[in-house]
């Protein structure tokens, strides 16, 4: 077992069911990847950027509810991209927590994750080139306020790891600078 299968392991990714069930970045080759690593963006080339990674998100995940992990996802992610802890004012992760405290007041609110997401790559400040870093501090604050304490296998931080890799991969960043 390679070191990355350990890792999908520990964070409950393991099972062949499972990596047959997964969607998003990973899992096909050549221009069908491309097409997969970039939906809608066609024969756009270099890195994925953090955007990018958040409208694949929201595809896969359209109609999921929004919880306090995905918050906290979005929230530092958002930070990493700005250099500003609390994220972007108007953007997704602000716009999840508004959703996220209709629903715990007992106010109607059915926006889900991928009407959140769905323009997350026209945001300037979230053009940057997801790296390993933001991969692992996305990780950190999904799984700190996930129920279960691991990663969703479609959702934020697993999409942003697997954007991550590729980008290194691909050679768009160096996998050993933060």
């Amino acid at each position: 077992m390679n070191s990355e299968q350990q890792q999908e392991q520990r964070q409950g990714l393991g099972s062949e069911q499972q990596q047959e069930q997964r969607q998003g970045l990973k899992g096909q080759t050549g221009s069908e990847q491309q097409q997969e690593l970039r939906p809608g963006l066609e024969g756009h080339t270099g890195p994925i950027t953090i955007g990018e990674a958040l409208v694949v998100v929201g595809k896969v995940n359209s109609e999921k509810q929004i919880d306090p992990a995905t918050v906290s996802a979005l929230r530092s992610l958002e930070g990493r991209a700005t250099g500003v802890r609390e994220g972007l004012l108007g953007g997704p992760a602000s716009q999840a927590q508004h959703v996220l405290e209709h629903r715990i007041a007992g106010i109607p609110d059915s926006h889900t994750l991928g009407q959140i997401l769905s323009r997350a790559k026209d945001i300037p400040e979230l053009n940057k080139p997801v790296n390993m870093r933001d991969a692992h501090k996305v990780s950190e604050a999904e799984m700190r306020n996930e129920a279960t304490g691991r990663m969703e296998i479609n959702g934020i931080a697993a999409t942003i790891q697997r954007a991550a890799e590729w980008n290194a991969e691909q050679g768009h960043i160096n996998p050993n600078v933060n």
